[in-house]
């Protein structure tokens, strides 16, 4: 619903997806439902899976590899496997960890390039109030040490977490000339398939619960907010030059909000910042080198010979 609300605003929007197919279906949908308004949707799909950091490398460096720019990149996507035991990705993490952390961690460092063209621009990252409730241990991000018992709840509140955590420490990185600013949000209690691909007792679970906010529509408000409200990066502005600990968090009213008293730790934050560009390959002053054009290798999409 959000990449169609972009798309019938005129801008060209593309949809990094794990499934393409489907998502030229859901653009058909669209296109049909707006027929009568005599404007064509202007949205490209492109396959992007973020279980797969080689997948992240191949798609950042086919849009780079455009020489576009790039206005306003949201990390939209994340799973939260309610019940479900832990499981890891290929790249041998914490599957709630990798897909609502460290892939959009990734992907946004790759892209600064083009949101460097793009600027001013914007890297929005759709959150949850689920960080309130989150604990990151930096030298523990995979669950796996045993001092923390593991449960789903736990690795969807921790990757939340350590995602305000590390844009945090991106916002304080990238100097004011850059024009870039990082942002998070959050998009309330919405009614989505985020169930979709768990068991069926659990999906009819999860649509029985009562408190639910808001429709998918009305749970975009706050994300498109953000990622268009000319008053935003003033926001970040002064959020920069009074040193706030935190980067801008708006909340599901479309209105600032202060992340949890965890997110302001930032000893933590720091360390979270390292271990995260440890896990995803990159070197400790990659946002540097980027800023000043230099090429950076990761150590994931690479071809073997």
């Amino acid at each position: 619903m959000l990449d169609m609300q972009l798309a019938e605003s005129g801008a060209h929007v593309v949809m990094a997806v794990r499934k393409p197919k489907a998502a030229h279906e859901l653009i058909q949908k669209w296109q049909n439902e707006s027929s009568g308004m005599g404007l064509p949707l202007n949205v490209e799909v492109m396959e992007l899976d973020l279980l797969s950091l080689d997948s992240i490398v191949r798609f950042a460096e086919a849009w780079n590899a455009r020489l576009a720019p790039l206005h306003v990149l949201i990390n939209n996507a994340g799973i939260f496997s309610i019940g479900e035991p832990q499981r890891f990705s290929k790249d041998g993490y914490e599957e709630h960890m990798q897909v609502n952390h460290l892939a959009p961690a990734l992907l946004s460092i790759l892209l600064l390039p083009s949101l460097i063209r793009g600027s001013p621009s914007r890297i929005i990252n759709v959150n949850s109030v689920m960080h309130y409730i989150g604990f990151v241990d930096p030298e523990d991000m995979n669950v796996v040490s045993g001092r923390r018992k593991y449960s789903s709840m736990l690795g969807y509140s921790s990757s939340k977490l350590a995602q305000v955590m590390f844009s945090s420490i991106l916002q304080k990185r990238l100097p004011a000339e850059a024009g870039i600013n990082v942002v998070c949000v959050s998009p309330g209690i919405v009614h989505t398939n985020v169930a979709r691909d768990l068991p069926r007792i659990v999906q009819a679970a999860y649509h029985l619960i009562p408190y639910f906010i808001f429709s998918p529509q009305e749970g975009s408000r706050s994300t498109l907010f953000a990622a268009t409200d000319p008053q935003v990066p003033e926001y970040c502005g002064v959020l920069k030059s009074d040193e706030w600990p935190v980067c801008a968090f708006i909340s599901h009213e479309c209105r600032p909000a202060n992340p949890s008293e965890e997110a302001h730790n930032v000893p933590t934050s720091n360390k979270v910042w390292e271990k995260t560009l440890e896990m995803i390959g990159l070197p400790s002053d990659v946002v540097e080198k980027l800023l000043e054009g230099e090429q950076v290798q990761c150590r994931y999409g690479i071809k073997q010979e």
